[in-house]
């Protein structure tokens, strides 16, 4: 038999299969998907076709090109700060959020939430034309979190951070000032004033201090998760090492609540005056028997100091005592006067605001805030007028050394262990001064 008559023989057994198969359901899908493959290929390589000469690498190449693809819009992160007299509708045009939504974004906004305030900053993130998200700091670790689009609205949410409590302690040397020491190594304002408060009485900072004097100091910080500072704590323990002499206050916290200061001898230091009524000031004009006054234009004494601040900056007492009067004079303006013992008197002059808790009577404690600073009365600029009066008499608030006896009681063995160990850092830091003078010698 020739190989003719089997190949023939052959395709009529295929074919009649066929006939056969088409009849059934499975042959009808057969059917149809060679004939779509036939179809396909008639477009891919017959002649004239676009495709002849392009392999299947070029189509998929040319199918997945960004070009020919609609991508997704991606996400844009900015800071935006707010302006002054910014609402929250003006907000939202300013960050180009969609006309249509601002009614549903100042809905999840304003809920139980603080004003907007000139000068804050808010995170916007924007998709394409849309804003997806807004986060503003509200304090505390909290933050609002605004998010949706024009099409589903916006929903608000306060994510909470983990607060933790940590201490810090530092130690610096002094070249300049302490302050400036202090500023370098990311001590804050609040905790320098303490400081400062802390040793007033037996340090003139502005002339006691000298290059190579060393300080130390440790207080608490709360912070929230990636370190961000939430505020400082009272000042634990703080140190100062002048022409080879160190002063000490170390903090503790009786059974009781009672909160008790002991110095570097292990005890409980005298009381002394604060030596500034107003924090983070200037001094305009000392104390003086004969000053021209600048609204009256006559040569008279300045029975007191002048320091310069901001109306409204918080003005404290200097020491414990008893309002003895508290109100309004034409030339001294608002007034409080305070009895501290049988010898010494305070007065705070020119102030705007008188506060509660100073009203004529009322038991005051050293450091309480019994008014703000203004300029009221004879004053030509805000300030406070502090005067100090020792039996009746007027004396220079800032030569007078007022201190008041503390009870005698024994340090606890904590408070002796952190005077023992700032010893020791402040011995180790004048060997290393030491040695690095011998180096450069």
């Amino acid at each position: 038999m020739t190989s003719y008559s089997v190949v023939t023989r052959g395709s009529i057994i295929a074919l009649v299969g066929l006939f056969i198969v088409q009849g059934t359901p499975i042959g009808q899908r057969l059917t149809r998907h060679w004939s779509a493959e036939r179809a396909s290929d008639d477009i891919l390589y017959s002649e004239g076709s676009p495709f002849q000469s392009a392999s299947f690498k070029d189509v998929d190449s040319w199918l997945l090109s960004s070009e020919n693809m609609t991508q997704a819009p991606t996400a844009e992160t900015f800071e935006h700060k707010v302006k002054k007299g910014t609402t929250l509708a003006s907000l939202w045009r300013d960050i180009k959020g969609a006309p249509q939504a601002v009614s549903s974004f100042v809905s999840a906004f304003s809920h139980k939430h603080p004003k907007l305030k000139a000068g804050e900053v808010v995170s916007v993130t924007r998709k394409g034309d849309e804003v997806v998200e807004l986060r503003r700091e509200l304090g505390q670790g909290a933050t609002l979190v605004i998010s949706g689009g024009s099409g589903e609205g916006y929903v608000p949410r306060i994510e909470q951070a983990s607060i933790s409590t940590r201490e810090r302690k530092v130690t610096g040397t002094i070249s300049s000032s302490l302050v400036n020491a202090a500023n370098g190594l990311d001590v804050p304002y609040s905790v320098i004033d303490d400081f400062v408060d802390l040793f007033s009485a037996r340090v003139e900072f502005q002339k006691d201090l000298q290059p190579g004097d060393s300080f130390t100091v440790s207080y608490d910080e709360r912070v929230i998760e990636g370190g961000k500072v939430l505020e400082t704590g009272s000042i634990k323990s703080a140190s100062l090492f002048l022409s080879g002499e160190m002063y000490a206050v170390v903090r503790d916290v009786a059974t009781d609540g009672a909160v008790r200061y002991f110095d570097e001898k292990g005890e409980m230091p005298t009381k002394a005056f604060l030596r500034y009524p107003v924090q983070f000031t200037r001094i305009g004009s000392m104390f003086s028997h004969a000053r021209f006054h600048p609204v009256l234009k006559v040569s008279r004494p300045h029975h007191g100091v002048d320091f310069s601040a901001p109306i409204g900056t918080p003005v404290r007492t200097v020491g414990d005592g008893v309002v003895v009067f508290s109100g309004y004079t034409p030339s001294t303006g608002y007034m409080v006067r305070i009895a501290h013992s049988s010898q010494y008197t305070t007065e705070y002059m020119h102030l705007s605001k008188i506060s509660s808790d100073a009203k004529k009577g009322a038991r005051v404690s050293r450091g309480s805030v019994i008014g703000a600073l203004g300029n009221t009365g004879l004053s030509t600029g805000p300030h406070l007028h502090f005067g100090l009066f020792d039996r009746g008499t007027y004396v220079d608030p800032m030569k007078a050394k007022v201190i008041q006896v503390a009870p005698v009681i024994k340090a606890p063995k904590a408070v002796l262990a952190a005077i023992a160990e700032m010893r020791k850092t402040h011995k180790e830091l004048a060997l290393a001064v030491s040695s690095s003078v011998k180096k450069r010698a």
